[in-house]
């Protein structure tokens, strides 16, 4: 099954294509940057001006190891500016491809924050 690309940006990083988006979260106040490969193996959400800046990975790989768990949640080791530009979403895409320095923070559900 493929991705529906309409109103979203595709950006090549490495060989790979992405499709990214900015949407409105159902379930929370703030806006979610996604960023999905085309082959589905990497798929990302990040919450914007959010308190910690952190990154939600979804997919079945990141930072080069298969995840089993679901979602994990990762400590951002750099700012999330206040304008998206591609230059940012392919900064995000070679942290989570390449890096091995994730740091995994616990989600508190009633609270709705990482702590």
């Amino acid at each position: 099954m493929s991705i529906r690309s309409k109103g979203r940006r595709k950006i090549i990083v490495d060989g790979q294509t992405y499709l990214w988006y900015i949407a409105l979260d159902d379930e929370s106040p703030y806006n979610i940057l996604n960023i999905v490969s085309d082959d589905k193996y990497l798929i990302l959400s990040c919450p914007l001006q959010t308190k910690t800046e952190y990154i939600i990975s979804k997919g079945r790989v990141f930072q080069g190891k298969e995840t089993k768990e679901g979602w994990g949640r990762y400590l951002l080791p750099f700012s999330i500016p206040e304008s998206i530009t591609p230059k940012f979403v392919e900064k995000l895409i070679v942290w989570s491809t390449q890096n091995t320095d994730a740091v995994k923070i616990q989600w508190n559900n009633d609270q709705g924050i990482p702590v």
